[in-house]
């Protein structure tokens, strides 16, 4: 068995959709509005979490010991609709592509159901490994990552991402890596979109 592995957000749409924007307004918004955080500190902090533990959520886990259900439930209460847009041509390639596909993703399951049932492909992924799944530890961290390897014990894996340090850490565990970037990339393959992946590379993998 071939596991694919697709991240969810920038990914199955285009980052000029804007969701991230719009979540990453909600993230300033409840550090300030829950923490009690000067305005002027919240990039700072962001910055400092996102290097040292990969997410956001994971360094305010860790010092300000959050409820992570409700920062994802707040953070990702975003109107979708009008940003993410149907798209038939991912859709027929992804069903080329002769692999497991499993959506694999730092967001909250609710989102990334509705993303994937926004773009027309949630019925080719029989399963959605969200944060909940890997127990709130998100990517880059090598834990889900070998979480999935454990629950579905692959011949084969790839994997897609427009994120470099999640990359990083598929390419050492072995994984076949698909970066989606515009300036390049540093997966075995690097792509502009997803549709855009070489179905006769992939399929003979």
């Amino acid at each position: 068995m071939r596991v694919f592995l697709i991240d969810v957000d920038n990914t199955v749409y285009p980052q000029e959709a804007g969701v991230f924007d719009l979540v990453d307004k909600r993230i300033n918004e409840y550090m300030i509005k829950f923490l009690g955080m000067d305005p002027q500190e919240v990039p700072r902090k962001r910055i400092e979490y996102w290097h040292t533990y990969g997410t956001t959520m994971a360094g305010l886990m860790k010092h300000y010991h959050i409820d992570p259900h409700h920062f994802l439930e707040f953070t990702h209460d975003v109107n979708l609709n009008g940003l993410v847009k149907p798209n038939p041509k991912l859709r027929e390639k992804l069903k080329e592509i002769d692999a497991v596909k499993i959506a694999f993703t730092n967001a909250p399951l609710k989102h990334a159901q509705k993303v994937l049932e926004l773009v027309g492909i949630i019925d080719l992924f029989v399963d959605i490994f969200d944060i909940i799944s890997s127990d709130f530890i998100g990517k880059p961290h090598k834990y889900p990552y070998q979480k999935i390897v454990e629950l579905t014990k692959a011949k084969k894996y790839l994997m897609a991402d427009d994120v470099e340090k999640n990359i990083k850490t598929a390419n050492q565990l072995g994984m076949f890596t698909i970066h989606i970037s515009k300036d390049g990339g540093i997966g075995h393959l690097n792509i502009d979109k997803l549709e855009n992946v070489p179905i006769e590379i992939v399929n003979s993998l």
